[in-house]
């Protein structure tokens, strides 16, 4: 059944008052510090009905937090910056600055809509949710890989794309150019939308080690291969617009899609040809062990390959320390789903259209305390019962809790 969001004003106050996990949420935006050395100087901005934004809100502790948090039910919560002063005293410092925010991406399913052929603009299916599912196993390899980023959140945006927050102290403490030289070096979409997979003069031969690792990690598990069939980028010739083609060797590859006729016949084709490992492999000879590409020709898969799966990151995101981000654990208001954070290995098992959603989380507390009252555990009726610890939302909870661990110690 679709979301009536209609229903969004009377859901919101039970669902902050029972499910928002308030103190692991504080517990994470501390990081070990004390309240009034780190907490307080975070900025929180809630969104109302009809757009509107009340920003630089600040809070001395986890009650003061949770009573705002329940008094107002914002349809949206921003999380922004630690600042070198209160937010909520903003005006009163002519020095008012951010100092620190954690390193954030976001990757949005919609910059895909060149290549995605299932769906389109809002709308997100489980074939066009593995465009999200690589993004994040690739951008989650190479932060830690690369960077050794160890404390890194993984959240649905509640309607078509992820967000990710690197709670590491080192990352928090970048300032603005350091984030802009991450951001970029992560970014492989350079010019005119192509994916850049070589680097370096003359030729522009050399594959650095970001795409190959990159490449790597899209062709583990199968996942990008049910793709190629899915999305039908392999029955006609157009796949093999590749800026860097060499008419000679376009023109082979032409030639043996009147062999290689099915999506299936062609992507063992493309594989044959151009990678060495699938090749190596091979036990039957059906003339492409001969196909032999040099100079640029040879980046063919890779750039066919990542070009449909490498992250296409909005940069702006990342680049600024004052930026706001949408927390984990809000509600989107027109889809109704809750942003939760998600397992990365356990990602593409994630279905978008069965994710915890605001009318069925709400719709579960009176089970959920008949189930308490029934439970003849002295013990457990003893403990403060939490309900977000329980049902659809507990999982993912766990998942929070897990990352929130890491950042307090990383």
């Amino acid at each position: 059944m679709s979301y009536n969001s209609i229903r969004l004003p009377q859901d919101l106050p039970i669902y902050y008052k029972n499910f928002f996990p308030a103190k692991p949420f504080v517990k994470w935006l501390r990081y070990g510090l004390s309240y009034g050395d780190y907490f307080n100087r975070r900025e929180f901005a809630f969104i109302l009905a009809d757009d509107v934004h009340i920003r630089y809100r600040s809070y001395h502790d986890e009650l003061s937090f949770f009573k705002a948090l329940t008094s107002t039910n914002p349809e949206k919560l921003d999380i922004g910056a630690v600042y070198n002063h209160e937010p909520i005293n903003n005006k009163r410092h002519t020095d008012y600055q951010a100092v620190e925010r954690e390193l954030v991406f976001d990757i949005d399913l919609t910059d895909y809509d060149p290549i995605r052929n299932c769906c389109k603009n809002a709308t997100v299916c489980q074939k066009c949710w593995k465009f999200m599912v690589l993004a994040v196993k690739i951008l989650d390899f190479q932060l830690d890989d690369m960077f050794g980023f160890k404390a890194r959140m993984w959240v649905f945006s509640g309607r078509r794309g992820v967000h990710c927050w690197v709670g590491d102290k080192k990352a928090r403490m970048l300032n603005n150019t350091q984030r802009s030289a991450i951001a970029t070096r992560l970014n492989l979409f350079k010019k005119n939308g192509h994916c850049e997979v070589t680097e370096g003069r003359a030729k522009m031969t050399r594959v650095p080690p970001i795409v190959r690792d990159a490449f790597n990690v899209a062709m583990k598990d199968g996942i990008f291969e049910k793709m190629v069939l899915e999305q039908g980028w392999l029955e006609n010739s157009d796949f093999l617009d590749y800026p860097y083609l060499s008419e000679g060797f376009r023109k082979q590859m032409l030639d043996l899609l009147e062999t290689f006729k099915t999506p299936e016949e062609r992507w063992h084709m493309l594989r044959s040809v151009f990678d060495e490992g699938y090749r190596r492999n091979l036990t039957s000879n059906d003339g492409l062990q001969d196909v032999m590409p040099v100079m640029r020709d040879r980046n063919f898969l890779l750039y066919f390959v990542l070009q449909r799966c490498y992250p296409r990151l909005d940069v702006n995101v990342s680049t600024g320390t004052n930026h706001l981000l949408k927390s984990p654990f809000c509600i989107h208001p027109k889809t109704g789903n809750v942003a939760v954070p998600l397992n990365v290995e356990k990602i593409d098992e994630f279905d978008v259209n069965s994710c915890p959603r605001i009318d069925r989380v709400v719709e579960e507390l009176s089970s959920l305390l008949a189930e308490r009252e029934a439970d003849e555990n002295e013990d457990s009726k003893n403990r403060k019962f939490l309900p977000y610890k329980h049902g659809a939302l507990a999982p993912y909870v766990e998942n929070f809790e897990k990352f929130v661990y890491l950042a307090c110690i990383s």
